[in-house]
């Protein structure tokens, strides 16, 4: 469930949609986001973020790779690797295939960043021992360098 799902913007920094099924990051980093200017949409679930991509236009979307998933039998698997469903579904997406992504995840081989900048991912963040102040610094930047590539829209008058 997503913890906002309005396309008013309280913020001119911008809007992040938070992809996270750990509670606790999603309401720490949704106070912290909020505290440094920014509107703040989270979800676990990879069918809704790829819904709330496209019709909430986040400016960033901060994105775990391991999001638990139900089995045909019920049970879950726990290290299911749905990140990279959502960077895939959204690579074919017109609609939001622009929107800049920083995944931000406990994996951390070479083979798992590659596999994500080759899916469009924009940046990519370890989560152990990262620095609010690094997570921040990387979202500023992403969203920075999208809305400078935008089109300006011409007012008629």
């Amino acid at each position: 469930m997503s913890t906002a799902t309005t396309n008013v913007m309280k913020s001119d920094k911008g809007r992040i949609l938070f992809v996270e099924d750990e509670r606790m990051l999603v309401d720490m980093w949704h106070q912290y986001f909020e505290q440094h200017g920014y509107d703040f949409l989270s979800t676990k679930d990879i069918p809704e973020a790829l819904t709330l991509t496209e019709f909430e236009q986040p400016d960033l979307v901060l994105l775990d790779i391991i999001i638990p998933k139900e089995k045909p039998d019920g049970s879950m698997d726990l290290m299911a690797a749905q990140g990279y469903d959502y960077l895939e579904a959204k690579k074919k997406n017109p609609k939001i295939k622009d929107i800049p992504v920083v995944v931000f995840t406990n994996l951390n081989t070479m083979e798992d960043r590659m596999k994500s900048a080759n899916l469009g991912a924009k940046n990519y963040l370890f989560k152990n021992g990262v620095e609010p102040k690094d997570v921040l610094e990387a979202i500023d930047k992403e969203i920075k360098e999208s809305k400078a590539k935008k089109p300006v829209k011409q007012v008629k008058s």
